[in-house]
């Protein structure tokens, strides 16, 4: 479903959190946009002199908060000041390379911002820009044309400075052929691994250590408290699906709500805006109008008009076209001159605007139109069962909280409201199934007037259109554990302790051995474990466990006729004793004439991009920065 379609059928809550939420997720809240909505509050920083307001940043933190809940977070793992720490450096790193663009004079041409609009795909339908899609998306952000327009600007000069940043750095040939010579290395490496089982034989726990260690670390020990519930659930919908219903009934009750099932009428508008600009005045921008009525009334094309004379890059491309018109979308004097059009081609007056003058001409027109009953028979049927029971559900929850409150237990509901008592045994305050996946029930259930009192809740209505009552039956507090209960946990543990210690004491005594001079045959039978040679290993090689690979490599080379050795811990049941006896460097590969070398284009681009942090740094360093917290 596109953005579009969903505003047309839904002007709701849930639709506009839709759209905003689309809108995140194609990153088009700009830093600087929205806050021309907000009321100016106080700043958070200052740099240089250049305000940082508290608008820019509370725009910033919704943003980014949505963003991460798109990605899977909940609210409750998000952390807060870190977010607005990480936001508020964002804003005072923008402000500073948004000032040095200034600086240096650098813009973006109208031609390239034209460019970048037409080919964003947010904007386009079935692969074409649309204008009304392109408006639709920038109303429902809040932005308009030329508050979009001018952050787009800054983002494209942002975008010159670091591209030019980063083309400036460069590798030597030199530095090109020792990279291409090191990433080609290969070593003669050894390794013998000391493991779990090797030592579990030499692995004993004392006959009270584990005692020991559970009367050391009882709090450790502790059960997680549990409750037994009883509830009660009144269900909207399954009172719902008991309400009798006929045709009659039902084309009674849409007879008596045509309005709910007739369409609105649609508006497509096109129009020739001339912008006031430095250069133009409102008063030029009025005759200039006045001169398009002329050729207007002479017969010219209205689209060939606007493609050659509008001033809206974004429509003038496709004859002026806006296509088809929403509430809210265009500043409240264009929308009250497009919706005044009755016929299809009817130009109106001059429209003064803040961004200029318009000439809009209605191209179709869509009047109202109701729908069949036969069409809508199923959402018709569904709101009249909402509607039947809506004051029943009501009363029903009234009485339902009214026994709740007056008996002692869900007995009485039982027998006067005929709700079912349901079970639940042993739920914990982590448990989230069912009706725990209510945190209001959650709440409740652990709350001291449940807990402790014995009281029944009250009423607690969900989302979904249910109502619950519910109580503690059984509560199990949260209590050391025996010993006896938790001995082979503990067991466990120590056991796994001693092991991967006395694997390390093994491994560092192998290493000390071989630098003291023992030959890798000697520490072999000295442990009794077999080494394993990989001769030629690359940096790359992916038979072997990373982390082995990782350490032969970052280990120093040998000097000759001796060895390097070191460890590779591969898990806590594992280490790996490393033993390098030659390291072979390839002849480095020489830069090809005209310098079309990928692996030093790669390292420049690399350096470029350390350069522009570099320059980020040095901005931070010499500007004059209020309020960043560091």
């Amino acid at each position: 479903m596109s953005i579009m379609s969903m505003r047309e059928r839904n002007q709701g809550i849930t639709t506009k959190i839709i759209i905003g939420l689309i809108i995140i997720a194609f990153a088009f809240f700009g830093l600087g946009s929205i806050t021309t909505f907000l009321t100016p509050v106080a700043k958070v920083a200052t740099v240089n002199g250049e305000d940082v307001t508290s608008a820019e940043m509370e725009v910033a933190v919704e943003r980014n908060r949505r963003m991460m809940l798109q990605q899977g977070m909940t609210p409750e793992t998000i952390d807060e000041d870190a977010l607005r720490q990480e936001v508020l450096e964002t804003l005072i790193t923008r402000t500073l390379l948004t000032q040095a663009v200034e600086g240096l004079g650098l813009t973006a041409s109208d031609a390239s911002l034209d460019k970048a609009l037409l080919e964003t795909d947010v904007f386009q339908v079935n692969g074409a820009f649309d204008p009304n899609q392109y408006r639709l998306v920038l109303a429902s952000a809040g932005y308009n044309p030329l508050s979009y327009r001018e952050d787009l600007r800054i983002d494209q000069s942002l975008g010159q400075l670091a591209e030019a940043i980063q083309a400036s750095a460069f590798i030597t040939s030199a530095e090109s052929e020792r990279t291409s010579s090191l990433s080609r290395q290969t070593r003669d490496v050894a390794y013998m691994t000391f493991t779990a089982e090797a030592v579990d034989a030499e692995v004993a726990l004392g006959e009270d250590e584990a005692l020991e260690f559970y009367e050391d670390n009882r709090g450790q020990f502790f059960s997680e408290e549990t409750v037994d519930i009883e509830y009660v659930q009144l269900s909207q919908a399954a009172m719902m699906a008991e309400v009798e219903v006929s045709n009659q009934m039902l084309e009674s009750f849409y007879r008596d709500r045509l309005d709910v099932y007739t369409s609105a009428e649609r508006r497509q508008i096109a129009h020739i805006l001339v912008a006031v600009t430095d250069d133009k005045d409102m008063q030029t921008a009025r005759q200039e109008v006045e001169d398009i009525q002329r050729a207007l009334t002479n017969g010219e094309d209205f689209a060939t008009l606007a493609e050659a004379r509008s001033d809206d890059p974004g429509s003038a491309v496709n004859g002026g076209d806006l296509g088809y018109i929403e509430p809210g979308i265009f500043v409240a004097p264009f929308e009250a001159a497009a919706l005044e059009l009755t016929n299809v081609g009817e130009v109106s007056s001059p429209v003064e605007t803040e961004y200029g003058v318009h000439l809009i001409r209605l191209t179709n027109l869509d009047p109202a139109e109701v729908s069949s009953f036969e069409a809508v028979a199923v959402e018709v049927e569904q709101a009249f069962r909402e509607e039947a029971v809506r004051e029943r559900f009501v009363e029903v929850m009234s009485e339902l909280d009214e026994l709740a409150f007056e008996d002692d237990d869900l007995s009485g509901i039982e027998t006067q409201l005929n709700l079912n008592i349901q079970r639940m045994d042993g739920v914990t305050r982590q448990s989230n199934q069912g009706i725990f996946a209510s945190a209001k029930i959650k709440d409740a259930v652990f709350s001291p007037d449940l807990l402790l009192d014995g009281n029944n809740s009250s009423v607690i209505e969900t989302q979904t259109g249910e109502a619950f009552v519910v109580r503690v039956s059984a509560y199990q507090e949260s209590s050391l554990k025996t010993f006896e209960m938790v001995e082979e946990e503990i067991n466990q543990r120590l056991r796994a302790e001693k092991l991967a210690a006395m694997i390390r004491i093994k491994a560092d005594e192998a290493v000390a051995m071989l630098d003291a001079g023992s030959t890798t045959r000697t520490v072999a039978e000295q442990f009794d474990v077999e080494w394993s040679v990989s001769g030629g290993m690359t940096r790359y090689q992916s038979d072997l466990p990373k982390t082995l690979v990782d350490q032969a490599f970052a280990m120093p080379k040998p000097s000759p006729g001796s060895k390097s050795v070191g460890l590779a811990e591969l898990s806590n049941t594992e280490v790996a004793v490393i033993s390098i006896t030659n390291v072979n460097n390839p002849e480095p590969i020489v830069d090809p004439i005209g310098g079309n070398n990928p692996l030093a284009q790669f390292l420049a681009s690399q350096r470029g991009s350390q350069e522009f942090q570099a320059f980020q740094a040095s901005l931070e360093q010499l500007g004059q920065i209020q309020g960043s917290g560091s």
